[in-house]
């Protein structure tokens, strides 16, 4: 398989060059070129056919990240037609590609739509929290009188101060829940929803929508990520994942993931699909490399017609 993706390389790269350059990944230098050319250095072992992969799309998570700052320098001194036209474009994509080229591209929320297919199905799952709070909320009282409870036995300080934090935040969720905002929980991990480039669990996640009085749900979103410059913040080795591999980085430990599910080798509580799919961890090692850059948006439901 080495020796595969090494004729790959070198045929790429002659068409690179016969081109004149223009080919991604191509070009004297390139990341693939320095790919197929040797070792990386997060398997500093034996060489194993995931470390390979992990290796090539962790060195296209990188040339990403890097090329990130002069896309979005680009796209924010370019005419406004130029930012209509890269918006719109974006808008047909799924619902997940959409929000994440957005990020990426530093446009934001600058004519930012959902389709209604999309919005008309959310619908119909906000509606059902909206309905299942009343129990949601009961559930979550009893929740938070055990939680009490046990922080009140608790004198071991390991214990006591994630308890608290838990704590908090349950209480943060039951007032919240009781001035009227319905908690939509993300659907991230469900059977139904496994499509990792448009699902509800890789777009929107969890939210907060409020209900008008003509019926519609409204969600005033922050599109983030909690593991945005991890590979700055928390430098320390995800591995070892593999016979001779070590994952330095927190972007390599998920272009790792995203290695593994593409040979149908991730752990068995991975279905692969949705955000545990190759696209999903292979944009997180993106996300890990580069500065976070969070945009506000709001995202309106009517009932459907």
């Amino acid at each position: 398989m080495a020796d595969w993706f090494r004729k790959a390389g070198e045929i790429w790269g002659k068409a690179d060059r016969a081109l004149g350059g223009w080919l991604p990944g191509g070009g004297y230098g390139s990341p693939l070129t320095q790919y197929v050319k040797g070792k990386h250095k997060f398997v500093p072992g034996q060489r194993t056919l995931e470390g390979d992969v992990a290796g090539a799309l962790n060195t296209a998570a990188t040339f990403a990240a890097n090329t990130r700052p002069a896309v979005k320098k680009a796209l924010e001194s370019s005419p406004e037609f130029v930012k209509s036209t890269v918006s719109s474009g974006l808008n047909q994509l799924p619902a997940s590609m959409n929000l994440f080229g957005r990020y990426y591209t530093g446009i934001g929320n600058e004519g930012l739509a959902f389709s209604k297919q999309y919005k008309d199905k959310l619908f119909g799952m906000v509606q059902e929290a909206d309905k299942a709070q009343p129990g949601q909320l009961s559930s979550m009282k009893e929740e938070e009188a055990k939680m009490t409870q046990f922080a009140n036995q608790s004198a071991d300080p390991s214990i006591y101060k994630p308890t608290n934090d838990m704590l908090a935040e349950v209480r943060s969720n039951i007032r919240r829940m009781e001035g009227g905002d319905i908690r939509f929980k993300t659907r991230a991990g469900r059977e139904d929803d496994t499509d990792s480039l448009g699902g509800y669990g890789t777009s929107l996640g969890s939210a907060w929508f409020t209900k008008t009085p003509d019926g519609s749900y409204t969600a005033d979103e922050k599109y983030d990520f909690m593991y945005a410059g991890a590979d700055e913040k928390n430098p320390v080795p995800y591995g070892p994942f593999g016979k001779g591999a070590q994952m330095p980085t927190p972007s390599e430990g998920f272009a790792h993931m995203a290695a593994m599910t593409l040979l149908g080798r991730q752990p068995p509580f991975v279905t692969g699909k949705g955000g545990g799919s190759a696209e999903a961890n292979f944009g997180r090692a993106v996300v890990a490399k580069m500065e976070s850059d969070p945009f506000n948006y709001t995202l309106k439901l009517n009932r459907p017609q």
